[in-house]
């Protein structure tokens, strides 16, 4: 994870992330350099494209792309295929409320369109706009 570099370079060279300003990420040196076990911990994350959200914890990942929700146990269904929301309707619900609680207490997601510029600033798609049509050459009088 991105997040993880920072307080992991940071203990590579013998420090650590100002306590004021506090890492998201972990440390993950113990893990790269000593064999240590993995951890565990749920990660959420929101990417635009689709107003994409998702969050994952251990084995399980919840995911919503646009109005469509999923629920996939990732280690035994790596290619994400088998939908299990309606066979485990307990942990879906779980999934939505802690995505919903961690997502209420974020910084709201910015607004933008599917190239990834600010909505309203430009159309969301350079070419997108309908060109004026193209002046007709005028005959020679």
């Amino acid at each position: 994870m991105s997040m993880d570099w920072l307080p992991t370079l940071l203990a590579a060279a013998g420090t650590a992330p100002d306590p004021k300003y506090p890492s998201d990420g972990i440390n993950l040196l113990p893990a790269l350099t000593e064999g240590a076990a993995p951890v565990s911990r749920k990660v959420y994350w929101r990417y635009n494209g689709n107003s994409q959200r998702a969050l994952r914890d251990g084995d399980i990942k919840w995911l919503k792309i646009r109005e469509n929700t999923f629920l996939f146990d990732v280690v035994q269904d790596p290619l994400e295929r088998a939908n299990l929301k309606d066979r485990q309707p307990d942990l879906y619900r779980r999934m939505v409320q802690d995505y919903e609680k961690w997502d209420a207490a974020m910084l709201p997601g910015r607004v933008v369109g599917a190239s990834g510029m600010r909505a309203g600033n430009v159309a969301d798609h350079f070419g997108n706009e309908s060109p004026a049509a193209p002046a007709k050459p005028q005959p020679q009088k």
